[in-house]
């Protein structure tokens, strides 16, 4: 997947980002935020590279208040993993929680900022998944209702067409529920995002695409289970968007790295040469 002599620059570079009371800060600053400590842990999670820390642990249960509702779910998401990264198991405060939010609709969703409608409602599903909160067969018919309401001919989910991480996210939350999905459609949108230079696009007709473009696409060919037709192109996309400090940037075609990109292109690797099981 990676050399050790890049592992080791990676790491380094997700050391220098953690601040002195536990949690991680991507502009090196001892200012830490959970969505950042989400990404170094997972980084370090995929890379081997974990141990619990006393200071991380401290700095993750501050929040745990802030963490209810729909309001606290971004940061029960981050909590959640975070704590599942660095100790293996998950608070009983923050299992309540979860069990006592209601579901996200979809109708109140997804602003011009949000890349996905889909992604509270995602969040919400794959984490009472996890965390083994059952779901009733009305609750499943009820999301099924909803997300097909954004669904395209061209086969993908999305607002006024389909796009990658949308589609992503709704083909994520159908699998979890054991809703049915259309294969055939889901990879024909899949290939229809492939790009020749960064790998995938976020819509057929854009360009160029990104890092959580990629990231998306091959989340989702891997929820498929099939094959990445242009895999070797991905890897080269990853390398350029690899920063000589060991970070990766939201593009191959410059910019700074971020812990945010290090981690979408950590997971994406570890898809790649599935080295984990599926990574959410």
């Amino acid at each position: 997947m990676l050399s050790e002599g890049e592992i080791g620059k990676t790491l380094e570079y997700i050391s220098n980002r953690r601040c002195s009371h536990g949690g991680y800060c991507f502009y090196q600053l001892d200012e830490p935020n959970l969505s950042d400590t989400w990404y170094a842990l997972g980084c370090l999670h995929t890379l081997k590279s974990v141990s619990p820390d006393p200071d991380t642990i401290a700095y993750l249960s501050q929040y745990h208040d802030q963490a209810k509702g729909t309001s606290g779910l971004y940061r029960l998401w981050y909590l959640f993993w975070s704590y599942r990264y660095l100790i293996g198991e998950i608070p009983a405060e923050l299992i309540t929680n979860l069990s006592q939010c209601p579901s996200p609709t979809l109708y109140k969703l997804g602003t011009i900022e949000s890349s996905s409608i889909f992604e509270n409602l995602y969040n919400y599903v794959i984490l009472c998944t996890e965390a083994q909160i059952k779901k009733d067969d009305s609750y499943k018919k009820e999301v099924e209702i909803a997300l097909y309401q954004w669904h395209h001919p061209s086969g993908g989910f999305g607002r006024e067409k389909g796009t990658l991480i949308e589609t992503w996210h709704a083909a994520a939350i159908c699998k979890v529920l054991g809703i049915s999905i259309d294969m055939n459609s889901l990879m024909a949108f899949l290939y229809s995002c492939m790009d020749p230079q960064s790998g995938f696009v976020n819509v057929s007709t854009s360009h160029p695409g990104y890092l959580e473009h990629l990231d998306a696409g091959i989340a989702l060919a891997s929820l498929l289970n099939i094959e990445i037709p242009n895999r070797s192109l991905c890897i080269k996309y990853l390398q350029n968007c690899r920063k000589e400090n060991g970070g990766y940037a939201r593009s191959g075609y410059g910019g700074n790295s971020t812990l945010e990109y290090t981690w979408y292109a950590i997971r994406t690797l570890a898809r790649l040469y599935r080295r984990e099981r599926e990574i959410w």
